[in-house]
């Protein structure tokens, strides 16, 4: 990984909370444990228990991941630059086209999505698997930025080629399927639309609390194959747990939290869940007033790999069937588009049982947004 060499502020970790929340009993994956040149070596036991824990909560830890302590406070001070040390006018400058071409790439402002008339309070600066090209940094870099390219791209890269690759292997297992086979979907890089991002979640005043009901981002499943979160000390996530119970997630110093999207879902005919989290306001009063930093890397397949059912996979093939049997199943790019240009907008929803929004995507696959 590269050196620590540039001169920005280094983050500092909020406190930990000291109090017992009702946590979700999520399962941890070893990945020093998946071995061979081509990551293809899984212990039995592994792709058991992974397997179920993905199917059964679609929400796992990781650890073992060949990154250091360092190397990941290095991406938390980075992700505090990209906020702190780039002008508002240069995030305007390079901000994301959200609505218009349905791309994270860039900055998205806070206030872009509503829940319950109240606008959120999160920004992001998102990094596509396409952005590190050199004919195309000074168009989404913004100047701050350019002289930690080349390390923010190292380390998006090793989680794509080592960790993403490694969890390939076991889900492929998994459905059954020789261990490259999910990985041949994912590793072409002229296709490549994975999405690197830093967040930065603002306290809302207490009135925006009180309208959310603590709910700072709504409930819902990512759109993409696998979704990697470094765990970070404020106590905010939840995950819908199948019991139907949200509950928070533990931090783990250094681990990764992993979890599943719409895409591997679709093409797991169903067997591996995309589980439903939010983020809330911390239950901890001495949380509360700080701001929550994230690093996230969102994976996904090949931009035309269609989002159906695996025929290989004796698993994925007796599955559920979407997209109306497959007929009109979208790629992994067109899915991706359809999802990010509606969530958080006034599109046409339907209120259903508990308060949810039920809303059509494309390929006329519904999703609910969580209240």
């Amino acid at each position: 990984m590269p050196g620590l060499t540039s001169d920005i502020p280094r983050w500092e970790y909020p406190p930990t909370s000291d109090k017992t929340f009702d946590y979700a009993n999520l399962e941890t994956l070893d990945l020093s444990q998946i071995t061979g040149d081509e990551y293809e070596n899984v212990p039995e036991e592994v792709v058991k228990t992974i397997g179920d824990a993905f199917a059964r909560d679609g929400f796992i830890y990781a650890t073992n991941h060949g990154l250091s302590s360092e190397q990941i406070l290095r991406q938390f001070s980075i992700a505090q630059y990209a906020f702190d040390g780039v002008s508002e006018e240069d995030k305007a400058r390079y901000r994301a086209k959200i609505l218009e071409e349905g791309d994270f790439t860039g900055y998205k402002p806070r206030g872009h999505w509503k829940l319950k008339g109240v606008r959120d309070q999160i920004e992001h600066f998102s990094l596509g698997g396409q952005s590190y090209a050199p004919e195309r940094r000074e168009k989404i870099f913004p100047p701050a930025l350019l002289p930690l390219v080349d390390e923010i791209e190292e380390f998006t890269n090793y989680n794509h080629d080592h960790i993403f690759r490694k969890i390939l292997t076991v889900l492929s297992l998994v459905l059954k399927l020789p261990p490259t086979y999910l990985w041949n979907l994912a590793s072409n890089k002229e296709e490549r639309f994975d999405l690197f991002r830093y967040a930065l979640y603002h306290p809302p005043s207490p009135d925006e609390d009180k309208q959310t009901d603590g709910v700072r981002l709504q409930g819902h499943t990512d759109f993409n194959a696998v979704s990697l979160l470094y765990s970070q000390p404020i106590v905010s996530l939840q995950v819908l747990m199948p019991d139907n119970v949200w509950r928070f997630v533990r931090h783990v110093p250094d681990a990764l939290v992993i979890n599943l999207g719409d895409a591997m879902h679709f093409i797991s005919g169903g067997y591996l869940k995309q589980t439903i989290h939010r983020v809330v306001s911390p239950p901890d009063p001495v949380q509360a007033p700080y701001r929550r930093l994230g690093v996230f890397y969102f994976a996904q397949f090949n931009r035309s790999t269609r989002l159906a059912p695996i025929a290989d996979s004796p698993v994925a093939s007796q599955g559920k069937k979407f997209f109306e049997e497959g007929r009109k199943a979208p790629t992994a790019w067109e899915w991706e588009c359809s999802r990010v240009k509606a969530y958080g907008q006034d599109g046409k929803k339907k209120v259903i049982d508990g308060g949810h929004e039920e809303e059509e995507m494309i390929g006329g696959e519904k999703v609910v947004h969580y209240n």
